[in-house]
């Protein structure tokens, strides 16, 4: 993991190399029998439930439910499908008993077939992930005793990045294609791109630092997308969040998240949209006349996008869909469609890893400004 060429490409095979779980046919059956499918997950695992949730919708499982939106009242007919890296997040876990205890199926994804989870569920799908924070070894600990500075996957990434390219290829399961099939083409479309350097150095010469004593009018991030790139811009705001040491605080935010959202100079907008257009675009425009700097992730480079941005860093892979009543980017049917907003989270996901080492942020500073609630 030297230079910033390879991270993404250590980053796919990092993802990639473990084997499917044997059982994934019966996580299948069971969706297709409950009456009500029920995902449930905090934080970036509640992202990962939260786009299985929109797939299942559109391909016919109307009858799904989020983590936002779990029912008061379970029942025997239901499935309850819990995300949970560590198996102990305590909202899921209070959420998994209470199903078990009123007859609903409980099938859990995790990394931890031990866990009071895995325990209580009647399906396990082990997903294996990084160990908890490396067995207390932080990043200046691993330096002195030879371990890499950094790791490419801090907290639970490597576990959410798995959890949701199996969600996928589940989710083409359920339309009848082979799931080991499908998450080797996802895992091979990803890996076919290839960002440069020069991405992660105007990425970072432009993102806002943390403000601080020493830097107390730092300035703040605000990330946009819709649909699937939505939901990628979701996951890099609360990683990114994390990106702080001691007596620091990196701003970042969603558009949508609640409170103010005003950008002005020395912030940064940070766009994600395959095609280029629509509402994010206009955002985006938005927050430049306001004098932030735009950065956009895009699939073309010739968009109203790319051509309002500062930066643009151009993945390939949006195909755009000229479907009737459609008003802005959406969650396709077909997994291999996701091909844009796949490669832009792992470009995202790198450029963490990045960020990290040029401010020399632990993992124990990650942890440290983790939440305490999932």
């Amino acid at each position: 993991m030297g230079t910033a060429y390879n991270y993404y490409g250590d980053l796919v095979t990092l993802v990639s190399s473990y084997e499917l779980p044997g059982n994934t046919g019966l996580l299948k059956d069971g969706i297709r029998a409950a009456k009500r499918i029920i995902l449930m997950g905090t934080g970036r695992s509640g992202d990962v439930a939260d786009i299985t949730l929109r797939f299942l919708r559109n391909i016919g499982f109307n009858n799904s439910y989020g983590p936002g939106e779990v029912p008061y009242i379970l029942k025997k007919d239901d499935l309850l499908l819990a995300i949970s890296g560590s198996g102990t997040s305590f909202y899921t876990l209070e959420t998994a008993r209470v199903a078990k205890n009123s007859g609903s199926t409980v099938a859990a994804i995790t990394s931890n077939d031990k866990s009071p989870l895995a325990t209580l569920s009647d399906l396990t799908i082990a997903i294996p992930g990084s160990s908890a924070m490396r067995n207390g070894v932080d990043y200046y600990s691993r330096q002195l005793t030879g371990f890499p500075f950094a790791v490419l996957t801090p907290l639970g990434t490597l576990f959410e990045l798995r959890a949701l390219l199996f969600s996928l290829s589940i989710i083409a399961g359920l339309q009848g294609k082979e799931i080991s099939t499908t998450h080797s083409s996802l895992m091979d479309a990803i890996a076919s791109y290839y960002p440069p350097k020069s991405y992660y150095e105007e990425l970072y010469r432009l993102a806002p630092k943390p403000r601080s004593l020493t830097n107390p009018l730092g300035g703040r991030t605000v990330t946009i997308g819709e649909g699937l790139s939505g939901a990628v811009a979701r996951f890099f705001t609360t990683r990114l969040r994390h990106c702080a040491k001691e007596k620091e605080e990196r701003m970042v935010s969603y558009w949508l998240d609640k409170g103010t959202m005003s950008v002005s100079e020395g912030d940064m907008v940070l766009t994600i949209s395959g095609s280029g257009g629509h509402i994010p675009t206009m955002l985006s425009e938005a927050g430049k006349r306001k004098g932030a700097k735009v950065v956009a992730i895009t699939s073309f480079a010739d968009s109203p996008l790319a051509k309002a941005a500062d930066l643009v860093i151009h993945v390939p892979g949006r195909v755009n869909m000229n479907l009737k009543g459609l008003r802005a980017s959406y969650f396709p049917s077909d997994p291999l469609l996701s091909v844009f907003e796949l490669r832009s989270l792992f470009f995202l996901e790198t450029f963490i890893y990045y960020l990290a080492i040029q401010e020399g942020i632990t993992e124990t500073d990650m942890k440290r400004v983790h939440s305490d609630f999932t």
